[in-house]
């Protein structure tokens, strides 16, 4: 015979059931929602993305529009998402007009900003091109390609670190499929359900995407910095959503399969028809439950630790993943020196901390003499060759902590040094103009040797000055090495 505690635990399974089953299927009026009282979170999207997220005829709509109000639902709190221009969205909630951001991909640039929520829906960046098209198979064969991307998007931010891909901002998807049809563009990178969605809805044809996606992520919701309480609020619900299922039944309807919605009327009129059978079905199910319990619990554990130890390895490698991105994005992918991008985020700080400190902060504007001419004379390998040494003369005079140099663009380099006098710029100027003349590399058409023209500039600034000034004037003194007969220094003098 069972024993006392047996018959005891069955008897409040069972009674745990019903009570639970009750409150599922029979309104209660003591546990109705007050929609008065709930909070709102007010997300904005951008209106250019479906099916994920768009705007019709004044109302949001998508895949994510639903994600959110479901997330809204399970932490009693009123999500309301408003689809807009997507750049002007991201500066209304850097200055607190909303809550979030929903839908976006996170970057080096963006992390500074906002916090992201858990992984919302995968997004696979691919190339899209003309039907034909058999040269672009990979972002390498992007380079010197008008290539159209959505202003204040993720692909925008990705490709910025490729100075010779010639980027066109598109407002509208339609348009610019249109405009990659007729050649205009030679090709489109997005998210690749939103091409092929867009492609579908226009009835577009000749357009191929190229099947190896550029880069896949993982598209998350955003909150200013610090804003922990809200971020931790989309968190729970978001979890809740994909733990019980509704995620994956809100993606099966946007992505045309066949769902079963049972409202709670159906579900309260089966109670009330089935009230003994369900109640059979529960107390056996409580029995085996409460027999098999220390059996799944230690299962249980058994996969959590599992988990737990699979999720930290992925999050290692997400990490060195994107360690590597930020460091391909900076680097010049020729020379192996720092690229114009670098210089851009370096070059700002610097001109602020100079300005603060009172400091001067000089620049080195370096062009390689005669260059075109090498390179029709022996070919662009051997070109690339000569910018590949002339980089490592270069970057072997700048070492100093603080200083940069960096390939500013096609044969041109820019040295930037930090509390440096133009006297001081223009010793090392003269280093480095000496050494490249020292590599010998000849220049037949010419009868000489590869040289370097440099044009050195320095200025103490001040709040009346803008950076681009102190570019400008060791451009000027630059040309003016060309002018009076190249490899040699010139120091602006105003």
């Amino acid at each position: 015979m069972r024993s006392y505690k047996q018959n005891k635990a069955c008897i409040i399974c069972i009674f745990t059931a019903v009570f639970i089953l009750l409150n599922l299927f029979l309104p209660i009026s003591g546990f109705a929602n007050n929609d008065d009282s709930r909070d709102t979170l007010v997300l904005l999207g951008n209106e250019n993305l479906a099916p994920i997220v768009y705007d019709d005829n004044g109302t949001a709509k998508g895949v994510a529009v639903d994600i959110a109000k479901a997330i809204g639902e399970k932490i009693g709190c009123d999500i309301k998402v408003n689809a807009m221009n997507w750049e002007q969205a991201q500066i209304m909630v850097l200055n607190g007009y909303a809550d979030g951001l929903l839908q976006i991909n996170p970057s080096p640039e963006r992390n500074k900003l906002y916090d992201f929520s858990s992984p919302l829906l995968k997004s696979d960046f691919s190339i899209f091109i003309k039907g034909g098209n058999t040269t672009i198979r990979s972002i390498d064969d992007l380079k010197h390609k008008r290539v159209g991307v959505e202003a204040g998007g993720y692909p925008l931010s990705l490709l910025q670190g490729y100075e010779e891909i010639e980027l066109e901002k598109i407002d509208d998807w339609e348009t610019a499929f249109r405009d990659l049809r007729a050649g205009d563009l030679d090709a489109i990178v997005v998210d690749r359900w939103i091409g092929e969605y867009e492609l579908a809805q226009s009835r577009i044809s000749g357009i191929a995407v190229v099947e190896e996606p550029i880069e896949t992520q993982y598209s998350r919701i955003a909150v200013r910095k610090d804003d922990d309480k809200t971020l931790a609020m989309i968190n729970s619900g978001l979890e809740e959503i994909i733990k019980d299922g509704t995620i994956d039944r809100i993606m099966e309807q946007w992505q045309g399969k066949g769902v079963i919605c049972l409202t709670r009327d159906y579900f309260q009129n089966i109670f009330l028809r089935s009230v003994s059978i369900f109640l059979l079905v529960v107390a056996l199910i409580a029995i085996y439950f409460v027999r098999k319990y220390r059996k799944l619990n230690e299962q249980l554990e058994a996969s959590v630790k599992e988990r737990t130890k699979e999720l930290h390895h992925a999050n290692e490698m997400l990490k060195a993943a994107n360690v590597k991105l930020e460091q391909i994005s900076i680097i010049d992918g020729l020379t192996s020196i720092e690229n114009r991008r670098a210089f851009d985020l370096v070059y700002d700080r610097a001109w602020k901390l100079s300005r603060r400190e009172g400091m001067p902060l000089a620049l080195i504007m370096i062009d390689i003499d005669h260059f075109k001419i090498f390179n029709d004379t022996y070919g662009h390998l051997a070109g690339d060759k000569a910018l590949i040494k002339i980089a490592e003369v270069i970057k072997g005079v700048i070492k100093r902590p603080g200083d940069l140099a960096a390939r500013y663009g096609g044969e041109e380099f820019v040295v930037m040094l930090t509390n440096t006098a133009a006297e001081g710029a223009a010793v090392v100027a003269e280093e480095i103009r000496r050494r490249v003349e020292e590599l010998g590399i000849e220049n037949v058409k010419i009868e000489s040797d590869l040289t370097v023209s440099l044009g050195v500039a320095s200025v103490v600034p001040d709040h009346t000055m803008e950076p681009d000034e102190l570019i400008d004037i060791a451009d000027r003194a630059l040309y003016k090495a060309k002018e009076e007969g190249r490899n040699k220094v010139i120091v602006w003098k105003q």
